[in-house]
């Protein structure tokens, strides 16, 4: 139960330390040891949803920095946190006015990845109705279904949880900074929540 507790929350920190890193800047949390950050001046398009979904997310198998650097180049930023025992190495591209992207690394592993600003065209506003549609244990496909595809998606694998943020800020009817966010652990929605949707 320990154990769990300690994987759950470190998740919560890799998720919203994932989060940070992906709005522009370097950024560390928990008990943090050193971190640096080297700044790219190139004007490139933003980050693909198609590059996102390549990224595999496995403490023992994920992805490579090498691999990543490869087929993206070198981060914008980078930064070291530690958390309990676990160090985790996050990594930002931030290419032109595009989406950008975040990847934590463990052991030289991906467990966490975040992509933000993605550009959505909805056929539907999403408002307070059709959120109130979303409901515990729905998969992604019924989220995505009822409310599109979303703006920003963050999501982290660690000691077989799996965690995924949907964030949508586009496309909403409500107040200025109207938005909302979808949680699915494991694939089922576990949690949602909405600010300023009508």
């Amino acid at each position: 139960m320990k154990k769990r507790s300690v994987v759950l929350g470190l998740i919560t920190i890799l998720l919203s330390t994932t989060a940070v890193g992906c709005s522009g800047g370097s950024s560390s949390s928990g008990n943090s040891s050193n971190s640096n950050s080297s700044a790219s001046s190139k004007k490139e398009t933003g980050i693909t949803l198609d590059q996102f979904n390549k990224i595999t997310l496995d403490e023992n198998s994920g992805t490579s920095l090498d691999d990543l650097k490869k087929e993206l180049g070198k981060p914008s930023s980078t930064s070291t946190s530690t958390v309990q025992t676990q160090t985790v190495d996050l990594n930002t591209w931030s290419k032109g006015l595009g989406s950008s992207l975040a990847v934590g690394f463990s052991n030289g592993h991906a467990i966490s990845k975040h992509i933000s600003s993605l550009k959505v065209n909805r056929k539907n506003k999403i408002t307070l109705d059709s959120f109130g549609q979303i409901q515990n244990g729905q998969s992604e496909d019924d989220v995505k279904n009822a409310l599109g595809d979303p703006n920003g998606i963050n999501t982290s694998t660690l000691a077989g949880t799996t965690i995924t943020i949907l964030t949508y800020t586009s496309g909403v009817k409500g107040s200025l900074g109207a938005n909302a966010t979808v949680t699915l652990t494991n694939g089922a929605v576990s949690g949602e929540s909405q600010t300023g949707l009508e």
